[in-house]
């Protein structure tokens, strides 16, 4: 399966996206992200992985197998997230936002990345997929399957906080 038939497709969100005054994409309250905010830091989710992947497969004798108890955190982890029952703070690093956001230049770096990240899915080796190639900080190490779900469940999560359609 390619890695854009597991995402939300960005044609979409950017169509929801068009739909938007300036002040509702922009617009912050209490503390909370604004839409671009949430997407942005979709956005920096996705090339963090991409880089995290690529640095941890230049030396695969590091790379484990993936538990059934990881298999099952996995499920607990976004089942509790779903339902309210869990709120995680997001890494520092994915929360720095430009000072000027706009959906084009959002939209075309995301495509760019996503772009990316289906070429090195693509040549990525069977043995490596089945391996934990990406760490989650709550969840632990996911394959190639889990991290791609992680992807499109975190992206889902956002998208709902944004009351934009999935």
């Amino acid at each position: 399966m390619l890695y854009s038939e597991y995402l939300t497709p960005l044609t979409r969100i950017e169509d929801q996206l068009s739909k938007c005054s300036q002040e509702q994409l922009h617009h912050t309250n209490e503390g909370k992200w604004s839409i671009l905010q949430h997407l942005y830091h979709c956005l920096m989710v996705e090339k963090g992985v991409l880089a995290y992947i690529k640095l941890k497969i230049q030396d695969p004798s590091a790379l484990v197998n993936i538990s059934l108890v990881t298999r099952l955190k996995f499920v607990l982890f976004f089942t509790m997230l779903r339902f309210g029952l869990l709120k995680v703070k997001a890494p520092k690093i994915v929360q720095k936002f430009p000072k000027k956001m706009s959906v084009k230049d959002l939209m075309v770096t995301w495509e760019s990345t996503r772009q990316e990240s289906e070429a090195f899915f693509l040549k990525l080796s069977v043995h490596h997929a089945k391996k934990g190639i990406f760490r989650h900080m709550f969840i632990g190490r996911l394959n190639k399957n889990l991290t791609l779900k992680f992807i499109e469940l975190h992206l889902v999560h956002h998208l709902r906080l944004c009351k934009l359609k999935p």
